[in-house]
């Protein structure tokens, strides 16, 4: 009896550990609150905390993952290029580039015509959290977040960003 009273207790505490765990990663629903970081480039340092307060479109990609790079690419052109639907001044861009190879990002990046400015490149354990926090494990994919830090809507269409976040 005080054996199946031990596995019984072990089983709760080990499902209430992995609950605490995941307690903070994204499930991409809406009005689920994006885990923040930080990020650096070139003496530049992005925080999507200090960003509360404006629309993010925050992108993740790799050049392995073929739909990602397309979106970051027609992210960056629809944002850069189309004055009639460009979106507000309370707008901002993030692009997470998490390729083995920094060298390999900053190439691709230029060969597409991405915004510099936007685009970021982690790697190690700081691109390990950021999988785990926002469930990349099956793919890159893209969150628009409102100004308050909710999540509105997971891998955007063109449409949504313009009825979200554009004025």
């Amino acid at each position: 009896m005080k054996k199946t009273i031990m596995i019984i207790v072990l089983f709760a505490v080990l499902i209430g550990l992995g609950t605490a765990a995941t307690i903070n990663a994204v499930d991409g629903r809406k009005g689920s609150s994006a885990p923040v970081f930080k990020v650096e480039a070139n003496d530049t340092i992005v925080s999507l905390d200090d960003m509360k307060g404006h629309w993010v479109l925050l992108q993740f990609w790799a050049t392995s993952d073929a739909k990602s790079r397309i979106s970051t690419k027609q992210y960056s052109d629809l944002i850069r290029t189309n004055p009639a639907n460009r979106p507000s001044e309370g707008f901002r861009f993030l692009a997470i580039n998490m390729d083995r190879s920094e060298k390999l990002f900053k190439e691709i990046a230029k060969r597409d015509g991405m915004d510099e400015k936007a685009q970021f490149h982690v790697t190690g354990k700081k691109a390990g959290k950021l999988v785990k926090d926002y469930h990349l494990e099956n793919g890159m994919h893209s969150y628009l977040i409102n100004p308050q830090g909710k999540i509105v809507a997971k891998d955007p269409t063109k449409q949504q960003l313009i009825d979200f976040a554009v004025e």
